[in-house]
């Protein structure tokens, strides 16, 4: 689990600043609005979406392969939400230039060093993971979203969440990478982490 600690240890400022900046902190603060957190799914549905055909397109590889994990795929849910939430409004979103940015180099990942795009499957969806069950709660009593507004959060192919993060923390404590791969996935996961809190900052910028 020496891989998983490091992932831990070099990451975690970055990643409790994701979770506590920009339009994130606004929506958990209960100072949002239900149109701003639309936009926010909007620009993360694209994110969702690249990862996963990124996944999709690289199973062969024998690293990717045990992470195309298509029971933790969102993009279709955030589409039936967003459909709920905007209607025909949906036409005419626009993705933030920080969206874009992060699309980029995920489609570059999975083109010349596909083994890294695992870096974004596992920062969003054990995100998801852990913080879904905290944002159905928020939306739901708070934000009063009805539940076709929320498909994002809802996971009914696992059972068990916990055993799951285990199961795949497991999975990238054994990932086959060189020691030189290991460094470049630890910064692509602060990368990951990076393009998190530029979208969520640029969006409460947008918004303000």
């Amino acid at each position: 689990m020496k891989f998983m600690m490091d992932i831990r240890e070099k990451t975690s400022l970055l990643h409790s600043a994701a979770e506590n900046t920009g339009y994130i902190k606004k929506l958990v603060d209960g100072k949002a609005s239900i149109d701003g957190y639309a936009e926010y799914i909007f620009n993360l549905e694209r994110m969702y979406k690249a990862i996963e055909d990124a996944l999709d397109q690289n199973e062969s590889n024998e690293t990717v392969k045990p992470f195309v994990t298509r029971e933790l795929y969102r993009s279709q849910l955030m589409r039936q939400d967003l459909n709920f939430l905007l209607g025909n409004q949906l036409n005419s979103m626009k993705l933030l230039a920080s969206t874009e940015t992060c699309i980029s180099r995920i489609e570059y990942l999975s083109k010349y060093n596909s083994e890294l795009v695992v870096a974004y499957a596992y920062t969003r969806f054990l995100a998801d993971l852990f913080g879904g069950r905290t944002f159905l709660s928020l939306l739901s009593t708070t934000y009063k979203v009805k539940s076709e507004g929320l498909n994002y959060y809802q996971f009914p192919e696992i059972n068990d969440l916990r055993g799951y993060v285990m199961k795949y923390h497991n999975m990238l404590a054994e990932i086959n990478l060189s020691e030189e791969q290991k460094r470049d996935f630890i910064n692509e996961v602060n990368n990951s982490y990076i393009y998190n809190l530029a979208i969520s900052n640029e969006l409460e910028a947008k918004l303000k």
